[in-house]
């Protein structure tokens, strides 16, 4: 898949229209600003600046009203980043938006630990957030002094109160933590997984470290190397833990319970992205938005929508994406090779599927494909290895928008 990503400029000619007979669609909303940048992080992201945030959300309600008109019914959001609780209230009028004029129920919106407090909390918890997801990434303070978040965010400890005052105000609360980064060791793994079983928190994903080549050579230079020897043993070492209490949603997220999930993508086969950056995806077709932040808002103020580069996906690579994504739910329903993709998929991809099962990634029951312990790390790899690329295409299109950190 890593082959694939490669795109053509739209300059805004492509307009996306609403596919017939859609019956999931999620809205993808991104914020791209925080207080300060993460070293580890390749996400598309800005310094905040109230002035020009304000200008962002005024543009994000055009863009959402533009796919309104266009026809688009969203049943589910995401909002992410950045940090998209930086400002509150045009937060909420966003989220109130959806709910009222596009008939959205499930919104998931993530926050990090300085935020997790009463004055966010219950405004979010009002609005009808259904899952609130933070951003701990560890809970070793070493490591969040390494990184940058001990001065930002606080010691894992006052992390880990502010997380227990706020267990019960949503459908779920999703811890995100990462895994494999340097200076981190089994010893350290096994606090973090001890501080989850404290917390009982309702859903918590492990996502390995990924991040595109520029900032892992920053993250050398500053923590030591990434040493992906250790990143099977760390991988196995949490699903042990994890499969006590809970079930998979993913390779590397674990619920207690049926809830929305950070890789969304698995959930829903279309999703329309809005904001800077964001990445959409519909009938076998993917399109990002333009990464400069004044051109976004310029061209949204004046009516356009704001597409900078777009893919159309060959049969061949749609099938792949569809292996790549829907196995990643580490179970594959057969009653899925009665549809007609399934059919192609089944057919057309039978030389991926003897192999996965020869190296024994796969294993079979009456009525599902799943995947083995083997099969999942294989996915945690793919889908790192998937995300790494996009991380990289990330940086190339902020150098060519002319953005900088």
């Amino acid at each position: 898949m890593r082959s694939v990503l490669r795109f053509n400029d739209a300059a805004g000619r492509f307009v996306p229209r609403a596919p017939e007979g859609q019956q999931r669609c999620l809205l993808y909303v991104h914020i791209p600003f925080c207080e300060s940048l993460c070293p580890y992080c390749s996400f598309h992201r800005f310094v905040f600046e109230e002035q020009l945030a304000n200008k962002y959300f005024d543009a994000l309600m055009r863009e959402i009203e533009m796919y309104r008109k266009l026809g688009y019914c969203f049943t589910g959001m995401y909002v992410g980043g950045g940090t998209p609780t930086i400002m509150l209230e045009p937060l909420l009028e966003l989220v109130r938006v959806a709910r009222e004029k596009l008939g959205v129920r499930e919104i998931s919106v993530e926050t990090n630990p300085n935020h997790v407090m009463p004055s966010h909390l219950e405004p979010l918890r009002q609005a009808g957030i259904s899952r609130l997801s933070v951003g701990v990434q560890s809970f070793d303070d070493t490591i969040l002094r390494a990184i940058g978040r001990y001065e930002k965010y606080g010691s894992a400890q006052q992390t880990f109160e502010r997380l227990q005052q706020a267990r019960g105000l949503f459908d779920t609360l999703n811890i995100d933590l990462i895994f494999n980064m340097p200076l981190q060791n089994e010893e350290s793994l096994s606090n973090d997984l001890e501080m989850i079983d404290l917390l009982e928190a309702d859903q918590v994903t492990f996502y390995p470290l990924m991040t595109a080549p520029s900032v892992a050579r920053r993250l050398s230079e500053s923590l030591g190397p990434i040493d992906y020897k250790k990143e099977k043993r760390m991988y196995m070492q949490i699903l042990k833990h994890m499969r006590r209490s809970y079930q998979s949603s993913t390779a590397w997220c674990f619920s207690r319970q049926k809830a929305m999930i950070d890789e969304y993508i698995i959930d829903y086969d279309s999703y329309v992205g809005v904001g800077s950056g964001a990445f959409g995806y519909f009938n076998n077709c993917i399109y990002i938005n333009t990464f400069n932040l004044n051109e976004y808002i310029e061209r949204v103020g004046a009516g356009c929508l704001p597409t900078g580069l777009v893919k159309q996906f060959t049969r061949r690579e749609t099938l792949h994406y569809m292996l790549l994504m829907k196995l990643f739910a580490t179970e594959l329903p057969k009653t899925f090779f009665e549809t007609d993709q399934g059919r192609n998929f089944k057919k057309s991809l039978r030389r991926e599927m003897a192999l996965l099962r020869l190296c024994g990634a796969l294993r079979e029951t009456p009525d599902r494909l799943v995947l083995t312990d083997q099969g999942r790390y294989f996915w945690v790899m793919a889908m790192r290895e998937f995300f790494i690329a996009v991380d990289t295409m990330r940086d190339v299109c902020r150098r060519e928008a002319g953005v900088g950190e």
